[in-house]
């Protein structure tokens, strides 16, 4: 009889102490996604809305996100994959901002500038512009998760009114960019631009007239930026 019962107990105990591992054991839920997503914040210091400062914590923080996304949750897989996306696309944004930035003020026309600068300009301005693409991109993800997952949306703490914020930000990149396209594409053709390389060459480099006569404005280009040692 006092075997069956110390059995008994032993089950008990047995038992409860598989209830509590049960308990303590977190779900794999979408809530426990937004944990780690907020973990990866933490360890870059950002937020859902804001990067990193440097492209190779950018490249850094994407491959994260990639590896995260390999997550198998048993609920809320979706709505958890929506948000990898929208960071990603937000970073390469980013990123392409920053690229965009690399030639400082010569890279735009808004604060005054020359017709030889134009291949910054145009390279800046490209890059800027693909950066609000894929922002606009984002912004358009971000809205449809938001309509699809509102809880989830809630809990990830996003809304619309992160939407509205970056689109308004993207628009203004986007505008800003198209404007410096239009001002040196109207003011600095390329035939302009190639006759002051030429003129230029003629005077500070040994390159022949025949060579210089028959420069392609690209070519020029090129040569314009070694001399000035921008690559």
């Amino acid at each position: 009889m006092m075997v069956v019962f110390v059995k008994r107990i032993y089950m008990i105990i047995f038992m409860a102490f598989i209830v509590i591992i049960l308990c303590c054991a977190q779900a794999k839920d979408f809530n426990y996604g937004v944990k780690q997503i907020n973990a990866l914040n933490s360890k870059y210091n950002t937020t859902m809305e804001t990067y990193p400062d440097h492209l190779k914590q950018i490249d850094s923080m994407s491959d994260d996100l990639n590896e995260l996304k390999k997550i198998k949750l048993d609920a809320g897989q979706e709505p958890f994959n929506y948000i990898i996306d929208y960071r990603l696309l937000n970073l390469e944004a980013e990123k392409l901002f920053i690229l965009g930035q690399k030639y400082g003020n010569s890279g735009t026309t808004k604060y005054g500038f020359g017709c030889k600068p134009r291949p910054l300009i145009i390279e800046s301005a490209s890059l800027r512009n693909s950066s609000a693409l894929k922002g606009f991109e984002a912004v358009n993800l971000l809205r449809e998760f938001i309509a699809k997952y509102p809880k989830e949306s809630k809990l990830a703490n996003l809304s619309e009114k992160n939407a509205m914020f970056s689109n308004a930000t993207f628009y203004e990149i986007s505008n800003d960019a198209r404007k410096d396209s239009r001002v040196i594409n109207n003011l600095c053709p390329k035939n302009v631009t190639l006759e002051l390389y030429q003129q230029e060459f003629r005077k500070k480099t040994n390159l022949s007239e025949e060579y210089i006569s028959n420069l392609a404005y690209d070519e020029a280009a090129n040569i314009w930026k070694g001399i000035r040692g921008i690559s």
